[in-house]
């Protein structure tokens, strides 16, 4: 947990920065979150929120974000950010993003109830369905990454990852992590798929209700965006709401027109299980290897 001093300076940082485009802003006003991936900082005050990205690649990944949503407002049902307002970045500053604070409240599983859990199946659905039709063509078109990066990607965490874990497991599962990750990365049925647009970063934190209707009104946090496989948003959203929920909603996505046999569900696990890896290097990366996070981490992936 950052030291109370720590906080107040970055708080001062950000009210600084974004100054002259808000220019009554303080920095009491800011309430200061690391995004889970730590490829940014998030920073709220009245309606507002902005993305500070942490490295050249988040940089990268707010340039997409910016010119991708505009299009999906109105093509998904669901209310989506649009960053309205940014600086003009000089020497070494990065450039931030500023867009309308999202109404809603997080889907907690308490929230999913008998009276509400059909419309919520649908609602999700409905989302998956209307994002994945998005045009990839489209898309890329507008700077989204593409699948080979996708899977230059992996091929990249393979490696970070299993360096990572090599001290910390035994022979045999070290054995297991490597091998697993070899056929992982040759198994064509990954890779030579039909790509569509994704959120790649679904959370309950990140899907929105309303408060009194209990449907979905809004879906933030798309730092994942781009051209990839469907079932890593349902690898995310089955994490998220336990495999009943989350197949369930798969099937209705199926039943939309959208392609839900037996293929996707078999990515749907393998890229859980990739999910659990990459906790690893987030672990690592937030608090070393003899962190809490790591702990728990490892203990996923076991």
């Amino acid at each position: 947990m950052p030291q109370a001093s720590v906080v107040a300076e970055r708080s001062n940082d950000f009210a600084f920065a974004l100054g002259a485009q808000f220019p009554d802003l303080r920095a009491a006003d800011l309430t200061v979150f690391e995004e889970p991936d730590a490829r940014f900082v998030r920073v709220e005050w009245d309606d507002w929120m902005a993305l500070f990205p942490q490295s050249e690649a988040a940089t990268r990944q707010l340039a997409v974000m910016s010119s991708v949503m505009p299009h999906l407002r109105g093509f998904v049902s669901p209310t989506v950010p649009i960053w309205e307002q940014s600086n003009e970045p000089r020497d070494e500053q990065r450039e931030w993003r500023a867009a309308r604070r999202l109404d809603g409240r997080p889907l907690r599983p308490e929230l999913i109830v008998d009276q509400n859990r059909e419309r919520l199946v649908r609602d999700l659905a409905a989302f998956f369905h209307e994002l994945h039709e998005f045009s990839v063509e489209r898309a890329r078109g507008l700077g989204a990454p593409s699948l080979r990066e996708w899977r230059e990607d992996h091929e990249a965490l393979s490696h970070r990852v299993l360096s990572i874990l090599r001290p910390l497991l035994s022979w045999s599962q070290a054995t297991w992590a490597r091998r697993w990750w070899s056929r992982f990365l040759d198994d064509d049925a990954i890779w030579k798929i039909q790509p569509s647009l994704v959120h790649g970063g679904i959370s309950i934190e990140r899907l929105l209700v309303d408060p009194l209707a209990q449907q979905l009104s809004a879906v933030a946090g798309w730092h994942g965006l781009r051209v990839a496989d469907p079932a890593i948003d349902f690898a995310h959203l089955v994490d998220a709401y336990g495999t009943e929920l989350g197949w369930r909603i798969v099937e209705h996505y199926g039943e939309l027109g959208s392609t839900a046999d037996a293929a996707l569900f078999r990515r749907i696990r393998l890229l859980q299980t990739v999910t659990r890896f990459r906790a690893v290097v987030e672990a690592a990366d937030r608090e070393g290897v003899d962190g809490e996070a790591m702990a728990t981490a490892l203990k996923r992936l076991r």
